[in-house]
C-alpha cells in the first residue's frame, strides 16, 4: 500500500481512483433502473403515495375517497414531511419523486459499499456485490422487490436501514440506531424491522450500560403501550370471514395462511442460506463479533415472523397488517451479501484438490457485470420497446390525455373507470388527475387490509360494478345515482352524452 492511499476498513483506496466510485454510482443507478424495466412516474404503489401527498398539499381533494386513503395514511409519516418539503422547495411532484429515487439509489449504493468494506477483502468483490444487487428480483409472497425502478418510501427507508446496518458493522452503534429512527419516520414497518435487527444486535453485542438499557426498555414499553392503546387499538381484533376472504382473493401474500408450500420453502430457504453461510465464515474464523450479532438480529427477525404467523393464522388484524413476512426482504439482502463473499472470495477459489486453477476473481466479477448489463438491456429496451426507459412525468398516452382534462374538473368530481385501469393504462385516476374514482381494484384491495369498513366498501363496489366490459348505459346511470358519480371512462360505445374522447377512450357524462 502506498503512503497516499486511504485506508477504508480492510481495504485501501487510491485517491486517483475515487472517480471510479462516482462512475460506479452512475452505473449502479442505470443498471437498477434498466433491470426494473425503466423509470416511470405514477406506476404501481405510487397510486397511493401520490394521492396522499396531493391531499397533504390540498386537503380539499378526494372528498369521496378520503376515508379509503386515510385507512393506511394514518399509520404513515411520509406525507407529513414530504409534502411540506416539496412545497417549500417549489418543485413539481414528478421532479420531486425523480430526485427522491436518485437519492434512494445513491443511499443504497453507499450502504452496499459500506457493508462490503466491513466484510470483504477486495474492491472487486464489492463490485460483484453491486452488480448482483442491480438484478431486481421478487421476495416470494411478500409483495416486495429487491429494488424498484420508481420512487417508493419503503425503498428509501430500506436504503437508510441498510446504511444503519453498515454503520453497525463498522462499530458505529449509536449512529446506526439514529439512522434506524430516520427509517421509521420514512416507513414505520420497514424501519421497525431494522430496529429489531440492528437494535437486537446492539443489545447482544454488549457495551450498553445497565442504566441505558433500563431507560431504553421503559421508553419502548411506554411507546408500545401508548401505540397499542391508541392508534393500533382498533387493529387488535379478529378479522371477520368477509374481510379475510377479500384479502385472500386479491392479496393472498398478505395472509400467511394463504401461503403455498413453495413460499414457506423459499423464504425459510433464504434464512437457511444466511445462517449457513455465516456459520461457514465463523468456522473459518473471519466473522467479527459485529457480524455475529447482526446475524443474531436476523435470527430475532425470523423469531418475530414465526411468532406473528401464529396470530396471522388466528386472523388477528394487526398481525396481518404489519406484513411481518417482509423481514425476509432484509434477510434476502444479507443472504446476497454473504453469497457474494462465497462466490468471489470463498476458500474454494484458491484451487481445488486436483490442483486445477480457479478463474480469477476479476473475470468472475466481469461476467456478473456483463450478465446484469445484458439483462438490463433486455428489460429496458427489448421486453417492452413501446415504453420509454425514462418517464419523468406521466407518459404520452390517450389515457393520460384524458387525465389532464380530468384534473381541470372541479374538486370532488367522481369518475367511474375499469377497476383495473391502473394496470391497464399505467396510472390510476387518483394519481394522474387528483380526482376521486369509484374503484381502483389493485390498490383499494390492498388498503382494505387496514379497516373492516374499507374492506366492506371495496367488496360492495366489486359486486356492484360486476364485469366492467358488460356495463350498460342504464347500469352506469344507476351506479351514478347511488354513488354520486359524474363521469364514466370506457372504450365501450354507449348511448350517453360524451364529455371528452381520446383515441378509443370515451368520457361519458353520468351526473346531472
Amino acid at each position: 500500500m502506498k503512503s497516499e492511499d486511504l485506508v477504508v476498513g480492510r481495504l485501501h483506496v487510491r485517491p486517483r481512483y475515487l472517480f471510479l466510485l462516482i462512475a460506479g454510482a452512475i452505473g449502479f443507478c442505470v443498471l437498477v433502473t434498466l433491470n426494473s424495466g425503466g423509470y416511470h412516474y405514477g406506476v404501481s404503489d405510487q397510486a397511493f403515495y401520490i394521492p396522499v401527498v396531493l391531499h397533504e398539499i390540498d386537503p380539499r381533494l378526494f372528498p369521496h375517497d378520503g376515508a379509503l386513503i386515510a385507512a393506511q395514511d394514518r399509520f404513515l409519516f411520509f406525507d407529513d414531511w414530504f409534502a411540506p418539503l416539496v412545497t417549500a422547495i417549489g418543485v413539481s411532484l414528478p421532479v420531486a419523486f425523480l430526485a427522491s429515487q436518485v437519492i434512494t439509489l445513491l443511499l443504497l449504493y453507499g450502504a452496499l459499499i459500506g457493508l462490503g468494506v466491513a466484510l470483504y477483502r477486495s474492491w472487486w468483490t464489492i463490485g460483484g456485490l453491486l452488480a448482483l444487487m442491480t438484478v431486481r428480483h421478487r421476495i416470494p409472497d411478500t409483495g416486495a422487490n429487491s429494488v424498484e425502478g420508481y420512487f417508493h418510501p419503503r425503498m428509501l427507508a430500506f436504503a437508510v436501514g441498510l446504511a444503519a446496518s453498515a454503520l453497525y458493522l463498522h462499530g458505529r452503534r449509536k449512529l446506526a440506531l439514529a439512522l434506524v429512527v430516520v427509517a421509521i419516520l420514512i416507513h414505520p414497518t420497514i424501519g421497525f424491522w431494522f430496529a429489531i435487527m440492528v437494535g437486537g444486535a446492539a443489545l447482544l453485542n454488549g457495551g450498553i450500560s445497565a442504566r441505558s438499557l433500563l431507560v431504553g426498555s421503559v421508553a419502548a414499553v411506554l411507546v408500545g403501550a401508548v401505540t397499542l392503546g391508541g392508534p393500533l387499538r382498533e387493529q387488535l381484533v379478529v378479522m371477520d370471514p368477509a374481510w379475510l376472504q377479500l384479502l385472500v382473493q386479491y392479496k393472498d401474500y398478505l395472509v400467511v395462511p394463504g401461503w403455498p408450500l413453495s413460499a414457506w420453502l423459499s423464504n425459510l430457504g433464504i434464512a437457511a442460506l444466511v445462517f449457513g453461510l455465516h456459520h461457514y465464515r465463523h468456522a473459518l474464523g473471519i466473522a467479527s463479533r459485529w457480524e455475529r450479532t447482526l446475524i443474531a438480529g436476523c435470527g430475532l427477525l425470523l423469531g418475530v415472523f414465526l411468532g406473528s404467523a401464529v396470530f396471522s393464522y388466528a386472523s388477528v388484524a394487526l398481525a396481518v397488517q404489519l406484513q411481518v413476512n417482509r423481514v425476509f426482504w432484509l434477510m434476502d439482502y444479507v443472504g446476497v451479501l454473504l453469497l457474494a463473499w462465497l462466490l468471489f472470495e470463498g476458500p474454494w477459489r484458491a484451487a481445488d484438490r486436483s490442483g486445477r486453477r480457479v478463474a480469477p476473481r476479476r473475470i468472475l466479477v466481469v461476467v456478473v457485470v456483463v450478465l446484469a448489463m445484458f439483462r438490463g438491456g433486455y428489460r429496458g429496451f427489448i421486453e417492452r420497446p413501446e415504453r420509454a426507459v425514462l418517464e419523468v412525468g406521466f407518459e404520452n398516452s390517450d389515457w393520460n390525455h384524458l387525465m389532464v382534462w380530468a384534473a381541470t374538473q372541479p374538486v370532488g368530481t367522481h369518475f367511474l373507470a375499469d377497476p383495473v385501469h391502473a394496470a391497464r393504462y399505467g396510472t390510476s385516476v387518483r394519481a394522474a388527475s387528483g380526482r376521486d374514482v369509484f374503484l381502483e381494484l389493485i390498490k383499494d384491495s390492498a388498503l382494505a387490509i387496514y379497516s373492516p369498513e374499507i374492506a366492506r366498501r371495496v367488496a360492495e363496489r366489486i359486486e356492484a360494478i360486476g364485469h366492467f366490459n358488460e356495463l350498460t348505459a342504464d347500469k352506469a346511470v344507476l351506479l351514478a345515482d347511488q354513488y354520486e358519480i359524474d363521469y364514466l371512462i370506457t372504450e365501450q360505445q354507449l348511448d350517453l352524452p360524451v364529455a371528452n374522447q381520446a383515441g378509443t377512450l370515451v368520457v361519458y357524462v353520468l351526473g346531472s
